[in-house]
């Protein structure tokens, strides 16, 4: 048997304090009979009774809780069909008031149309309108006199067709006895036939028929066959003499080849030619570019035209760009041979950046002009200065000036002034002139300041100091320096260059200004500058020249080009010709077969005519010899022939009479239907201008009454505005009426909520007060039990499940659950479960709920319950107060959780539950207390019952789930 295991270490707790209590106040005898009082049992009885009356209270309150839901959703459905009908009555308004409202648009359109048709109501346009309508009637006139003179050419077509079929009938009379006349001379032809039949006549006459053709046919054949040779012989001289002049061709063409091959070799070496001399300059230019402003400074150094100071000047620049020691101040700068790139494309000494910085020059003496500032002159080492320090930023990890990290780098010169950072587009000196509005916004909080804001023009040296100091004197401000060094009167010589390295791994570029002071001056002005630096890049670049020979080049290609398509044009033209020829020897020799096969044709003809010439003697011969011992008989065919033929020539004459009636029958048909459709269009003619002329009477109408138009008009207007504005009133009503019902039923869905939760509360109580029964109802039981039966082993654990434990969920649950149930039901356990468990807790709930138990646990459950065992002994529903307690105090009801695991049942106490026990009724239920002694009846408990009164203890009993 498994060990007892406890709900909480408080119940655990309250256990031992109580054995220790009895053992020290109450003796038990020598059975371990325990001994239970009278009054005791009468209280556990009261207590089931009281447990019972909370079961019914609650189950009366749960039924008058459904009944108010059930009155509360008919009020609601009542109160959503009557907003529903209402919503409704205002579409139809809706509808109405639109529908009236188109029917104001219409009658405004008809009375704007009024409006019109009564300006142009003038004595004018009436007597126009009798004008038009006079002109009409005569129009009328004309179209009757058409109508009538189409009918009569109606009735003249129709009796031509008359006259036509009538003579149709007629021609078919003399067709029918021709036809019969042609039958009787069949007749005849037949008898004379049958007469000379057999007499061998015909078949002579076939025969002579048959030889003739065979003879005509011969002379045909011969005939063909000689202009077919004449026209061959004719062709055949023709090629001969066109062969000959292809020869030629050819010859000529095969000489065109070779010299357009020796042209196309002139041409490479033309090509060749041209494109060596670019590729020379170009790689002058790329060799002359790769030294930069290296290359640049070094130009100017070594023109012994310029100046002694200029030449200086250069060189030295030349010294600071290429890491020379002490080029300048006796300075070496020790990383310049490493940050410096010469010529290469992102470095300051690229041409490219070099003929760049001109920009930020002629940008800032524009600046400078705004002060009335003169322009610093220019110096090569000032400018060989900037570029180290513009390079500086993308050789170094951070974003600083030289000077400032010496320790890191090594020296640099001090007189370096301005650096800044920013992407491929970003403006040097915008960003050094933006910090003005640092000093800006500074006066705008302190207008006294705006006497030192270098607003001066022309600005002195004294002014420029002045204001300097000031704003030196301001700690909290922000850099200004850059600012004012660009506005500096006294600016000497100076030197600007820009790079496009990566800075500080998040800018795209770098640009830095130098000003230094020279004695004595060697500098020069901007324009002088930028012409040297314009030369310089001219003579490098020699883009002129590279044009030019660029040009040399596309042309030796383009006439490369087309010396080697001269040649395939020769070979094309060779072969072409070459084609030509051999189709004209095939030709030749078609030719000479086709002469040879007609010469052969015609002397085989020739043997044939003289052989059939002599078949059709012979013939001629033997028809002769027929027809004289035939005679009379034959003499009768050919009479019948001759007539027959004569019948033949007659019908064809009366059916040529009789197809040429059918032919006027047609035409006389087709004239009527011409005067049909004629007189259907002057009908419609006259039809058409009846209707103008009604027209025209109409509008006459109208412009002589159009004042009581418009004012029919404008009384239809008038009562369609007042329609749509009672149709607008309606609405307006009938919205008035949809809110106040909306409010209505608003009311109503909020009292079936509050109904609703009200009966979630009723459940939840009646919950509580059927755990609260079945753990009364448990513990008079066992009280029970232990009447009828020997307590000497009390620690022993029941061995059956009380019967008092309910197998059903109460069935009065509403008839109708709320919509907004969850579909999974808990148990009676409260909502709010302690946030520690206990060990000895079952874990498996119930895997089947009663159906008749509401889907949701009502949400007014009990919140009180702890999230956490409390550390001192609970109250315990009891009818006997435990020693040591005091007799004031107020026992709080226990509410009793039952739950199953597979195989096992359980009844755990849970947390303490403070909702329907009534603190009244718990005085009544405890035991008299007698001072210090304790009733023998707590020995008759015994440790195993005060266990399974608390429900601790745990029953191994198999149950069917």
């Amino acid at each position: 048997m498994k060990k007892l295991r406890y709900t909480s270490v408080a119940v655990a707790t309250l256990a031992a304090a109580t054995l220790a209590s009895a053992n020290n106040k109450v003796s038990a005898d020598a059975t371990n009979n325990t001994v239970i009082t009278e009054s005791a049992s009468q209280t556990v009885q009261d207590a089931v009774s009281d447990a019972q009356n909370a079961v019914n209270s609650a189950q009366s309150n749960v039924n008058s809780k459904e009944q108010a839901l059930s009155d509360a959703q008919g009020k609601a459905q009542t109160a959503n069909n009557a907003y529903t009908t209402q919503q409704s009555k205002l579409t139809d308004s809706q509808k109405n008031l639109a529908n009236k409202q188109d029917a104001v648009k219409q009658a405004q359109n008809n009375l704007d149309n009024a409006e019109k048709l009564a300006q142009q109501a003038t004595p004018e346009n009436i007597k126009q309108t009798q004008k038009n309508i006079s002109n009409q009637q005569k129009v009328i006139q004309n179209a009757q006199e058409n109508v009538n003179d189409a009918n009569t050419e109606l009735n003249r077509a129709q009796d031509q067709l008359n006259n036509a079929k009538q003579k149709q009938a007629n021609a078919q009379k003399l067709v029918n006895d021709k036809d019969l006349a042609k039958q009787d001379a069949d007749n005849n032809v037949a008898k004379a036939e049958d007469d000379v039949k057999n007499s061998g006549l015909n078949e002579a006459e076939q025969n002579v028929q048959k030889v003739q053709t065979t003879l005509d046919n011969i002379k045909k054949t011969n005939s063909s066959n000689e202009s077919v040779l004449k026209q061959n012989q004719i062709a055949l001289a023709d090629n001969k003499k066109k062969i000959a002049d292809l020869n030629n061709k050819i010859d000529a063409a095969k000489k065109n080849v070779a010299d357009a091959q020796n042209n196309v070799k002139d041409k490479q070496q033309a090509l060749a030619t041209a494109q060596k001399a670019l590729s020379d300059l170009q790689n002058q230019v790329a060799q002359d570019e790769t030294s930069g402003a290296a290359g640049f400074f070094k130009s100017i150094a070594d023109n012994k035209d310029n100046s002694e100071s200029l030449r200086e000047d250069a060189q030295t620049a030349y010294n600071i760009v290429t890491g020379q020691p002490n080029a300048y101040q006796n300075i070496t700068v020790e990383w310049a041979k490493k940050a410096v790139k010469l010529g290469q494309k992102n470095d300051s000494t690229s041409l490219a950046n070099l003929e760049k910085a001109l920009e930020y020059y002629q940008e800032w003496m524009s600046y400078r002009d705004k002060y009335g500032l003169s322009h610093p002159s220019i110096s090569l080492t000032a400018v060989a200065i900037a570029m180290l320090s513009s390079d500086f930023q993308g050789y170094s990890a951070t974003f600083d000036h030289p000077a400032q990290v010496e320790e890191k780098y090594g020296p640099f010169y001090e007189d370096e002034e301005d650096i800044a950072a920013g992407t491929d587009y970003f403006d040097a000196v915008d960003i050094w002139m933006n910090e003005k509005e640092i000093i800006d916004n500074y006066i705008k909080d302190h207008p006294d300041a705006a006497q030192y804001s270098f607003e001066k023009n022309p600005l002195t040296e004294q002014e420029y100091y002045k204001d300097v100091n000031y704003w030196n004197s301001i700690s909290d401000l922000d850099t200004i320096g850059h600012y004012t060094s660009m506005i500096k009167p006294n600016a000497n010589f100076v030197g600007l260059a820009a790079t496009n390295y990566k800075v500080a791994g998040t800018y795209d570029g770098a640009a830095s200004m130098d000003e230094i002071i020279f004695n004595p001056v060697n500098g020069m002005d901007f324009d002088s500058y930028q012409d040297l630096v314009h030369s310089y890049l001219q003579n490098v670049k020699q883009e002129d020249k590279i044009k030019t020979l660029n040009a040399n080049v596309v042309t030796a290609n383009q006439n490369l080009t087309n010396a080697q398509n001269a040649v395939k044009s020769a070979q094309n033209n060779v072969q072409s010709l070459q084609a030509n020829l051999a189709e004209l020897n095939n030709g030749s020799t078609k030719i000479n077969k086709a002469i040879s096969d007609t010469q052969a044709a015609l002397a085989k003809g020739q043997e044939n005519l003289e052989f059939e010439q002599k078949q059709l003697d012979q013939a001629n011969q033997t028809l002769a010899d027929v027809q004289a011992k035939v005679g009379t008989k034959a003499k009768a065919l050919d009479d019948a022939k001759a007539a027959q033929s004569k019948a033949v020539e007659a019908l064809s004459q009366v059916q040529k009479a009789l197809d040429e009636t059918n032919d006027e029958v047609k035409a006389a048909q087709s004239n009527v239907e011409t005067a049909q459709n004629n007189l259907n269009t002057k009908n419609n003619d006259l039809k058409n201008a009846q209707n103008k002329l009604t027209a025209l009477n109409q509008t006459l109408s109208n412009l002589e009454n159009s004042k009581a138009n418009l004012e029919k008009a404008q009384k239809a207007l008038d009562n369609a505005n007042d329609e749509a504005l009672q149709a607008n009133k309606d609405v307006i009503t009938q919205q008035s009426i949809l809110s106040s019902l909306k409010k209505s039923k608003e009311k109503a869905d909020a009292q079936v909520i509050t109904a609703i939760e009200e009966l979630k509360q009723a459940q939840s109580d009646l919950t509580v007060a059927q755990g609260r029964l079945v753990a009364e109802q448990k513990i008079a039981e066992q009280e029970a039990q232990k009447d009828n039966q020997p307590t000497s082993q009390p620690t022993a654990q029941p061995s059956e499940q009380p019967t008092a434990q309910p197998t059903e969920q109460p069935t009065s649950q509403p008839s109708e659950q709320p919509t907004s149930q969850p579909s999974e039901q808990p148990t009676s356990q409260p909502t709010a479960q302690p946030s520690e468990q206990p060990t000895s807790q079952p874990t498996a709930q119930p895997s089947e709920q009663p159906t008749s138990q509401p889907s949701e646990q009502p949400t007014s459950q009990p919140t009180a319950q702890p999230t956490e065992q409390p550390s001192e002994q609970p109250a315990i529903e009891s009818n006997t107060q435990l020693p040591g307690e005091q007799k004031n105090e107020e026992p709080q009801p226990m509410t009793t959780q039952v739950t199953t695991k597979k195989g096992e049942t359980s009844i755990v106490e849970p947390t303490n539950s403070s909702s329907t026990q009534p603190t009244t009724k718990q005085d009544a239920q405890q035991l008299p207390q007698t001072g210090n002694q304790k009733s023998s009846s707590l020995i008759g408990l015994g440790f195993a019952s005060l266990l399974s009164a608390l429900g601790l203890t745990k029953v191994n009993k198999k149950r069917k789930d």
